[in-house]
């Protein structure tokens, strides 16, 4: 489990998490191509952010500014990012209700996601990380709570705690529009992967 985040809650409640995460990401691009049904790609969303949602509660992190959950932030050291087997396990992910979201999908779209999903790990072997660092893997605003400046409150949070521990902040955005808001909070491009497959392209930023 994550440690605390000076002024962030953390998040418990892993329903809440993934149901503003899954409003935040409702277009989520890298499955937008594989799955252009909006209905179909907002199961596979689910299923997606639920997996996500697990690791990253028992490994790391899930943050927002308050309970209410209006912004989501999952946050997981490097040396966690690796997922193994017994990982799963631990993080609830071969059972509850990620298996109920993955049991809804079809075989063909199962196995697309797994692809996707392969071919981001792909894509991301070709970016140099530092040794040690704090990855954020998602963050978003409901979208019913968006330009508040509530994901800059989130991010500057989690930026200072970084700089407390003395350790760098990576994430990674496949819209070329979010690059300046993250810029805007001191993250520098480390490069950029283009997907083969599936026609979208992945920007990784650094804050050092």
């Amino acid at each position: 489990m994550g440690g605390k985040i000076k002024g962030l809650a953390v998040i418990r409640d892993r329903d809440r998490a993934v149901s503003t995460l899954a409003a935040a990401f409702a277009d989520y691009p890298q499955l937008k191509s594989a799955f252009p049904d909006r209905s179909r790609r907002l199961a596979v969303t689910e299923a997606v952010l639920r997996f996500q949602v697990n690791l990253s509660m028992r490994y790391g992190g899930v943050y927002a500014l308050t309970r209410e959950c209006q912004e989501v932030a999952l946050v997981l050291p490097s040396s966690r990012k690796k997922v193994s087997r017994l990982r799963l396990l631990l993080a609830g992910n071969e059972a509850g209700r990620y298996r109920q979201a993955l049991e809804r999908l079809t075989e063909q779209e199962r196995r697309t996601k797994k692809e996707i999903f392969s071919e981001m790990g792909q894509m991301e072997s070709e970016i140099e990380f530092p040794s040690r660092y704090l990855y954020i893997s998602y963050m978003g605003v409901h979208g019913d709570y968006q330009k508040q400046g509530r994901g800059r409150r989130l991010m500057e949070k989690i930026l200072a705690h970084g700089e407390r521990k003395g350790l760098p902040l990576v994430l990674s955005t496949s819209k070329p529009e979010q690059v300046a808001f993250f810029q805007g909070l001191g993250f520098q491009v480390m490069g950029i992967t283009s997907s083969r497959h599936f026609q979208f392209i992945n920007i990784y930023l650094i804050k050092s």
